[in-house]
């Protein structure tokens, strides 16, 4: 059935998007409210999708090039707090309130945007109208035309890799496999107590592996100057020169307990414990105080996962056997057992939402035009969360 849904222009939808810098929200002026909650009203003929009475749906502006470009309205409520959300799906959600939140640091000045909702107000009103009389028809039409890049879908690794070998990144995986089985194997190497000294050796060693991997072949300033670094300076030397608090260890006993507590301290809120800056992370922990320590190394950013496993695997021959808290999750990214995700706005970190990694589903022109339909195909794409009137 052809539906005679009112043109949104691109033009008015950008006035609200383009407000998505705003991380507190923008605050809408007395009038701009009123239409806000007109839009909220029409859009409470659909059963609640979430939290805060939400509900939200796919709508669609026309560019001047009459190209269409895909958002998604959501409005919702918590007592007296009012909000509308606009977004392309991805990188940019404007957020409309009718009040400042709680916890904003700065003033917000009222914004004027009633012409703009006005012109939302006839689209969504009439998508509205499409999805109580015929909601199979309106949702089948969104799984039928939403594009992909708006869209979240899983495909194995293996069969990624397969399509186009370009993804994978030509680590030698399989004598990773090897290093971190036999570290998985092994018992973690045991500390009596931990100081200064024992916690810089440890991490040094660590160090100087990432400053190999990152060093060598490189044509970074940096990079060159902290290999060279790793290379010449003593532990202790290169310890207070690269890590966050390194410094903060002068004048300590490097080999008394109560001195790395005090360091500890006074600077685990600063990332001292990282080998890479907030990324990589190496902690002596034990549960109980009559056991020995073991030294933790673990990440989250996917992208670090190599080096961790370089790091483990490094200093298990050299006699030191390290927890490495994602071992299994490394282990099925080099194996290809795993699931990569494909999301409109990917989570950096590792293992959410069902998958080891998320990454944008590439353009064609970044892969040709068959790597890409072979990709669409052989991905299981998630089903929309689909509108439906109230009963």
């Amino acid at each position: 059935m052809k539906r005679k849904i009112p043109v949104y222009q691109y033009h008015d939808a950008w006035q609200i998007l383009g407000m998505s810098y705003r991380d507190n929200g923008v605050v809408l002026d007395a009038a701009s409210e009123e239409v806000m909650l007109r839009i909220e009203h029409a859009m409470s003929r659909l059963k609640v999708m979430g939290d805060d009475d939400s509900r939200y749906f796919w709508i669609w502006a026309q560019t001047k090039k009459r190209k269409r470009e895909w958002l998604r309205v959501r409005t919702a409520h918590y007592k007296d707090f009012h909000y509308l959300t606009l977004g392309n799906g991805g990188s940019r959600m404007a957020i409309l309130q009718n009040a400042e939140i709680d916890y904003s640091n700065n003033e917000q000045y009222r914004e004027d945007l009633k012409a703009p909702l006005i012109a939302l107000e006839k689209h969504v009103i009439a998508v509205v109208d499409w999805i109580c009389e015929a909601p199979e028809e309106y949702n089948a039409y969104v799984e039928r035309y939403l594009p992909y890049h708006k869209r979240s879908g899983d495909i194995p690794r293996k069969v990624l890799y397969g399509i186009d070998p370009g993804w994978h990144d030509s680590k030698d995986d399989e004598r990773l496999i090897r290093g971190l089985e036999a570290v998985k194997a092994s018992e973690p190497s045991k500390y009596d107590k931990i100081t200064l000294r024992v916690y810089i050796s440890i991490w040094s060693a660590a160090f100087r592996v990432v400053s190999k991997i990152r060093g060598e072949g490189s044509d970074d300033r940096y990079d060159k100057q902290r290999l060279n670094d790793a290379k010449t300076m003593t532990d202790v030397e290169l310890f207070k020169r690269y890590d966050s608090k390194g410094r903060q260890i002068e004048g300590l006993d490097l080999d008394s307990e109560d001195a790395y507590e005090v360091w500890y301290g006074g600077n685990s809120a600063y990332h001292c414990m990282d080998v890479t800056y907030a990324r990589i992370h190496l902690v002596p922990w034990r549960k109980e105080d009559s056991e020995p320590y073991r030294f933790h190394l673990y990440f989250g950013v996917y992208g670090y996962y190599d080096d961790v496993a370089e790091i483990a695997v490094a200093l298990h021959e050299q006699g030191i056997t390290l927890v490495v808290d994602e071992i299994d999750s490394i282990l099925r990214i080099l194996r290809q057992e795993d699931m990569v995700g494909f999301r409109p706005w990917p989570d950096k970190y590792m293992d959410r939402d069902g998958v080891t990694n998320q990454m944008w589903l590439p353009h064609i022109g970044e892969v040709t035009r068959d790597v890409y339909w072979k990709i669409i195909k052989n991905t299981t794409w998630h089903k929309q969360k689909e509108a439906w009137p109230n009963e």
